[in-house]
Formats: structure tokens, C-alpha cells, sequence
């Protein structure tokens, strides 16, 4: 009986141990801002998104780009059909490598500050991007992963930029950046 406990036991910990860490998108917010008129910054979020770091270190970030939300909802439905052409591309996506072995090891309160590169997969086309990226281990079973300082994409390098342009003439505005900010506060638990 006692080695059933034993191994019981043991078990229970070490799937623990290997679990993977998975997104709690309540507790999360991934949002980007655009710069209108030289000098107007508004930002923007989607509301929903997914995400999880397995075992072996896989780190993957997937966003609704169907769930675009900027507070005004026929600029939702512009940026869905004339930015992202969501009928095409419904999601974007990130994926890079960790060392899960690190993070399960952090300790509690522990902050870190870690530079990662990845493939951002956006609008049909793929590009190595780094980040900043700052990992707090709030408890023995859950992450924060936040920017650092925000990540600038440019919306050409993913084709988007004749959908930039589309925008800022429906809108009737003189310019609209291709540059976009974009910052994220990423809970993690397991």
C-alpha cells in the first residue's frame, strides 16, 4: 500500500511538473495602437485569443483577428474586411522556443527579463520578429509574460499596408502609420 501512495504520488507530481502552461485569457489583454493624423494614438484590442508554452518549450500565440475590438464598430468591421481581410485570414499567430525547465524553476515573485525571437504568421506572410518580454512567476502554478516596452510592427511587412491605405481613405484621414505598437499582459497557468 505504501508504494501505490509512493508511486501515486510521484505520478501526480511529475504531471505536474511536465504540464503544459496554458493561456487564462479573463485574466489577459493583448492590444496595439495606430497612429492617425502625425500625431493621434489610439489604441485597440482583441478580444479573444489563445495560447500555451508545452513541455518542450513550443510557445504558441494565436489571435481572433475576427475579434478586433477599437471601441467604434464599423471601424471594427473596416479593419476586419479591409485590413486584416478576415474572410482570408481569420488568425494570426506567434510561436518561438522557451526553456520550459527555466520557467517551471523561477521562483515566486521572481521577475525576469528575456529577449525572445519568433515567427510572427500575419496576413498570409511569415517574419522573425524579437521581443522584449518581462515573465513574473506570481505563483508555483501561474505566469505573467508582459512586453517590456512594446514591439513596432510594420504593417508592410505583412502586406498591409494597401489595407492601411484603404482605411485612411474611407476615413478620409491624410495619414495613417504604418508603424503599430503593439504591448500585451499574457497570464499563464497550469
Amino acid at each position: 500500500m505504501r508504494n501505490f501512495v509512493a508511486i501515486a504520488t510521484l505520478s501526480m507530481f511529475s504531471s505536474f511538473v511536465s504540464a503544459d502552461w496554458m493561456l487564462d485569457q479573463k485574466n489577459s489583454d493583448f492590444s496595439f495602437s495606430s497612429i492617425k493624423k502625425s500625431q493621434v494614438l489610439e489604441n485597440h484590442s482583441f478580444n479573444r485569443f489563445s495560447g500555451s508554452i508545452d513541455e518542450s518549450g513550443k510557445a504558441t500565440l494565436t489571435l481572433d483577428l475576427t475579434t478586433v475590438n477599437t471601441g467604434i464598430e464599423i471601424r471594427d468591421q473596416r479593419m476586419q474586411n479591409m485590413l486584416f481581410e478576415t474572410g482570408k485570414f481569420a488568425q494570426a499567430s506567434f510561436t518561438t522556443m522557451v526553456n520550459a525547465k527555466n520557467l517551471d524553476a523561477l521562483a515566486v515573485g521572481t521577475i525576469s527579463t528575456q529577449k525572445v525571437t519568433g515567427e510572427l504568421n500575419l496576413h498570409g506572410m511569415k517574419k522573425e520578429i524579437t521581443a522584449d518580454l518581462n515573465v513574473i512567476k506570481l505563483a508555483d502554478n501561474k505566469l505573467l509574460v508582459s512586453t517590456a516596452k512594446p514591439i513596432s510592427i510594420n504593417a508592410a511587412d505583412f502586406a498591409l499596408d494597401a489595407g492601411v491605405t484603404a482605411l485612411r481613405e474611407v476615413a478620409n484621414l491624410p495619414s495613417i502609420s504604418f508603424a503599430v505598437p503593439v504591448s500585451f499582459n499574457l497570464t499563464f497557468t497550469k
